[in-house]
């Protein structure tokens, strides 16, 4: 994942933001946990040295000359991600697997092709990638997998 992943280093284990990271190790305890003393959440935790976060990293392999490079954090990585066309074309085709139940094959390319259009006339609205799908002709005219 990394490094990849660097950028997501601003946000913790639940999904806060987070400026500096706890080097949790015994050589780092600045202040020990101290039986019978609790936080505002009931819990008595040491104080480690802390250091800023890192959150640079690096996008690559992609194929995309606009979207590889260097990455300074998690939004410059969100906006790459957002602006470019391989990526919109890989969410539609997930979405049309996961709605249609099944891989696209020659025959839908009309469905992904109006698919993506009402998706970008509609200024990126999901709801209108879906109403695509489940009103093309791959939709409606599919095959029933049951043996009846």
């Amino acid at each position: 994942m990394d490094p990849l992943g660097f950028p997501f280093e601003t946000y913790d284990d639940f999904g806060r933001f987070r400026s500096v990271e706890n080097l949790e190790h015994p050589d780092n305890v600045i202040t020990e946990a101290k039986r019978g003393e609790t936080n505002e959440f009931g819990a008595s935790l040491p104080v480690y040295k802390t250091l800023p976060v890192d959150p640079r990293g690096v996008l690559k392999g992609t194929g995309d000359a606009t979207l590889d490079g260097n990455v300074d954090d998690a939004f410059d990585l969100i906006d790459r991600l957002s602006t470019s066309v391989k990526v919109r074309q890989s969410i539609i085709r997930h979405a049309f697997r996961f709605f249609l139940g099944r891989n696209e094959t020659l025959s839908d390319s009309r469905t992904l092709i109006d698919a993506e259009k009402a998706y970008v006339d509609s200024n990126g609205s999901f709801d209108e990638l879906i109403v695509s799908l489940l009103t093309s002709d791959s939709f409606i005219y599919r095959k029933s997998n049951s043996k009846e």
